[in-house]
């Protein structure tokens, strides 16, 4: 086919353009040569759709009508909440690709509740690069690092991931701002930090995320569709979807969280005995900030106990045969708890490996206490425990009362501002939101009305009592049942 033609192909059907777009990206020489062309180089600046299946080779976008129609959009105030799966993160990583190589020096942020979290959009961004030799080629290596991209002039622009760390969000002052999964941000940090980073003319916000807390900017946000450019997509609209996944989701989700995670509509459970927007005011964005000298400690083996601070209590919880055992750690500081660390063990593992990892724990953590659930063959453990030297380590039966004692404390605690949770913590969260509850008619007039706790079939909670079992370890005073 002669140039000519092929050019206009290339300008007038886009499923022609992806259909070449691998083998010119393979061919920088040939590729070069058609961005060269003064149509092809205008269409790319201005259409970030083309920009994406011609220079990212996202043939699936094609056939991706709403993704293309978010991708297109640019008003100044943005919200996407979509199921999980649909593919928001990939459009906007292109969306962020389009402007640092088209727009001369912009600087876009993406900032998550973690650096991890903010990372899988940054890392679509960066592999994508480094599978266009063109694209390679205009990094400045001087600047670039494992989460900012930054290119050569003429453009100069930069691109950078980020926790929402108030430490690590000083000194920027973007054009565009690309809050994921915004969700799990807490709202006064988008307001009162990230918003006001927005002082440039013609700067751009974008939200998005999965549907959590009801008293949420992300959801104030999509309820104001005169401010906001509203995109509200379920995965079951993304061609990146696949039936067979769908259905597997289905046989395993609940049905409030098949309408969070796959419809992306606000729900929750009736009777929550800890609501979502209650667990989201926990979230400690230091925590998840791998800088931050208050990070959440994943690996026993990294610790160096010469660096912990404050006084720490442990809960384990012992698990059954379909249950896991989990053991949580808190450190109290200026009189919060603060999750530090957490192992849930795999199913099946052997009870000695579980002590000999407490033991571990214990040597770094040096425990003030330990409540242990000694429901079942917890008791044997508890003193296996206390043969090999683990002082302060108590026995809990979990009954109802005691149930409704160390919920209350942690609800309590969390009322008052006073745990510390890491963000992206899914399961966790899932597990304190799920847990419900009723009230329990007194047997006698003196007694006092009591609660009874259970959570959905098919779902755990063992995550959410080693918490318990931590913060009530921490209590500095004895607890006293009201009868």
């Amino acid at each position: 086919m002669e140039k000519e033609k092929f050019l206009e192909r290339v300008l007038t059907d886009l499923n022609y353009a992806a259909s070449v777009a691998e083998l010119i990206i393979s061919r920088p020489r040939a590729l070069r040569e058609v961005i060269k062309d003064e149509r092809v180089a205008k269409k790319l600046v201005e259409d970030p759709v083309f920009f994406a299946v011609l220079m990212c080779n996202d043939k699936w976008l094609v056939d991706a009508p709403d993704h293309q129609r978010l991708l297109r959009d640019m008003h100044p105030r943005q919200v996407a909440v979509c199921g999980r799966g649909w593919g928001k993160s990939l459009v906007f990583s292109r969306k962020n690709l389009w402007l640092i190589y088209t727009k001369p020096k912009i600087e876009s942020l993406i900032i998550s509740s973690t650096q991890r979290q903010s990372m899988i959009m940054f890392d679509y961004c960066y592999h994508t690069i480094q599978l266009n030799r063109l694209m390679r080629e205009m990094i400045k290596h001087r600047g670039t690092t494992r989460t900012t991209i930054r290119l050569k002039p003429p453009l100069g622009g930069r691109l950078v991931a980020l926790p929402c760390s108030p430490d690590k969000l000083r000194g920027f002052h973007p054009d565009w701002v690309f809050c994921d999964e915004a969700s799990i941000i807490p709202s006064e940090m988008i307001t009162s930090e990230i918003m006001l980073m927005l002082t440039k003319p013609n700067c751009h916000f974008v939200m998005s995320g999965t549907p959590k807390g009801f008293d949420h900017i992300l959801r104030r946000g999509f309820l104001d569709k005169k401010r906001y450019s509203v995109h509200h997509y379920p995965s079951y609209a993304s061609p990146l979807v696949s039936k067979e996944g769908l259905e597997e989701w289905k046989a395993d989700m609940t049905k409030e969280e098949w309408t969070r995670e796959v419809e992306a509509e606000w729900t929750e459970l009736t009777n929550v005995f800890f609501p979502i927007d209650l667990i989201i005011s926990c979230v400690d964005p230091q925590l998840g900030d791998p800088d931050s000298p208050n990070r959440y400690l994943e690996d026993l083996k990294k610790i160096d106990r010469n660096k912990l601070r404050g006084t720490f209590y442990a809960g384990l919880d012992i698990g059954k045969q379909v249950d896991h055992s989990v053991l949580a750690v808190v450190q109290k500081i200026n009189g919060k708890r603060r999750l530090i660390y957490k192992h849930e063990f795999p199913l099946g593992t052997p009870y000695p490996d579980v002590i000999g990892h407490v033991a571990r724990a214990n040597q770094i953590f040096d425990f003030a206490s330990m409540y242990v659930d000694k429901t079942g063959v917890g008791d044997a453990i508890v003193d296996e425990m206390d043969e090999i030297g683990i002082p302060n380590v108590k026995g809990l039966v979990l009954t109802s009362r005691w149930k409704e004692e160390i919920f209350t404390y942690l609800k309590l605690l969390m009322e008052q501002k006073r745990l510390c949770i890491l963000s992206d913590d899914a399961e966790l969260i899932a597990q304190m939101n799920e847990q419900q509850y009723e009230y329990l008619q007194p047997k006698t007039a003196r007694e006092h009305i009591h609660l009874k706790f259970w959570h959905p079939p098919r779902r755990h909670d063992d995550q959410l009592f080693a918490l318990a079992f931590a913060c009530h370890a921490s209590r500095e005073e004895e607890p006293t049942f009201i009868v």
